[in-house]
């Protein structure tokens, strides 16, 4: 009997590491793929950050600038709207400061060098999700495979490096959050709460990670996160200036009306034309066709119940949802007196995410399909933690589901990409509250 059970078990492996094998080669074939887009296109996204961190640095106002023949062809870019009054540049000052030690040199390199910059990021991040993991074990080997699947050969990653979005370095600073915090070394404490204090600096949404801190109770954790953010906000204050600041806050307010549409824009007059060759690149416009609507709650509103829901409204939507949510959590978590004071930081991290996800449908601005690099830890946290009961199978069957969906697995199915989305978070949101019931009944098992 023992025999067979070797027996299988080598079987089971043989097969993990074949898989294995294949999603290594799925993401060497995602970052060729990647690279040959990154050469064709402009990275729309990169673009408006690197000017904006070389107005910055110049002592112009990154958001309210527009660009006019005569001017630096390197603070140009080409696709702004010249007949709206602020510029493209939508991240805050924390952002341009970081882009600002490199944004001197030539465009093309900086696109090059952030190509590499975004899947230095990812790979890292899952390394430092994975390394205190037994590389043995099946489970192990599963979940990362299925990660590098899923995530690093998904279409929502290529897109995030096709435009050359940010959203990575934040996943990369929590996963350095997470490594420290489940890590026996001085001082873990106040250096993850470092990354999750300058990951919230760079984007504000991040905070909420102080939410499930709060729930159970992790005070350390909670202080060096609150102090961390609060330390790089006010250096960014003084390297920036209050100016910039100001102008940010500003600039965010216009861009919250003009997604509801109470501000008009006139069509573009073509009068300004900008050169063809920009950098020496005649690629800075380009654009990688991909399927990514905007899938945050505005302009769903808007567009099935053509509505404009006000940036006020929407807070106060975001406020009950997060609310509710945590009275779930709480109250799951509260069959003893001992429950809350579990240090579980796999569930503080679950629950974190997760609400990072919530809160990113909720934030006033455009949402597309490169946020979801967001899904990285609560998806790798969940399947590190899910158990073989009936309901909880169920939802991670559905989680899968929603990854497919949103690949365009099934393009046939209309609104697909919404579709997949609300399944992977519904089905995330029910698992995290099957955890944290299970997480109180082992602790009471303990304590009987």
């Amino acid at each position: 009997m023992s025999i067979d059970t070797s027996t299988h078990h080598k079987n089971l492996q043989k097969i993990l590491n074949l898989f294995l094998i294949f999603a290594i080669i799925i993401t060497l074939l995602s970052a060729t793929i990647d690279l040959k887009n990154t050469l064709k296109g402009g990275g729309v996204d990169l673009r408006n950050r690197v000017v904006g961190a070389r107005l910055l640095n110049k002592g112009l106002d990154p958001y309210y600038f527009k660009w006019k023949p005569g001017n630096d062809e390197r603070l140009l870019d080409p696709l702004d709207h010249t007949s709206i009054l602020v510029s493209r540049v939508t991240v805050n000052p924390s952002i341009l400061l970081f882009h600002s030690l490199f944004a001197n040199l030539h465009y093309f390199p900086q696109r090059i060098f952030w190509f590499i910059l975004q899947w230095f990021f990812l790979i890292s991040s899952i390394i430092l999700l994975f390394v205190r993991k037994n590389f043995d074990n099946l489970q192990t080997k599963f979940v990362l495979g299925i990660t590098l699947i899923l995530i690093a050969g998904s279409s929502f990653w290529k897109l995030h490096v096709d435009v050359g979005q940010f959203y990575v370095v934040y996943v990369f600073l929590l996963s350095l959050a997470y490594y420290f915090f489940t890590s026996e070394q001085k001082f873990n404490n106040a250096i993850g709460g470092l990354f999750i204090g300058l990951a919230a600096c760079f984007r504000f949404p991040i905070i909420i990670m102080v939410l499930p801190m709060i729930l159970f109770k992790q005070i350390k954790m909670l202080t060096t996160t609150l102090v961390s953010f609060f330390i790089c906000l006010v250096a960014s204050f003084f390297l920036a200036g209050s100016q910039v600041w100001q102008s940010y806050f500003s600039a965010m307010q216009t861009f919250g009306k003009l997604n509801i549409g109470s501000i008009s824009v006139d069509k573009d007059n073509g009068e300004l034309i900008y050169p063809k060759v920009i950098e020496g690149m005649d690629n800075i416009r380009n654009i990688i066709e991909m399927p990514s609507p905007d899938t945050s709650i505005q302009s769903l509103v808007k567009k099935f119940l053509s509505f404009n829901l006000e940036s006020n409204y929407l807070i106060l939507m975001l406020a009950g949802v997060l609310l509710l949510y945590s009275f779930l959590i709480y109250s799951l978590s509260r069959r003893s007196n001992h429950a809350a004071k579990t240090s579980n930081i796999d569930i503080i991290f679950l629950i974190g995410t997760i609400s990072i996800l919530i809160v990113d449908f909720f934030i006033p601005a455009p949402r597309y399909q490169y946020n979801n690099i967001q899904l990285l830890i609560p998806f790798f946290l969940i399947l590190q933690n899910v158990n073989f009961n009936i309901r909880m199978l169920s939802c991670t069957f559905s989680m899968f589901t929603g990854f497919l969906i949103m690949n365009g697995l099934f393009v046939w199915l209309p609104l697909e990409i919404l579709l997949g989305e609300s399944l992977v978070l519904s089905s995330m949101i029910l698992i995290s509250l099957m955890i944290a019931s299970r997480i109180s009944t082992d602790w009471n098992k303990k304590q009987t």
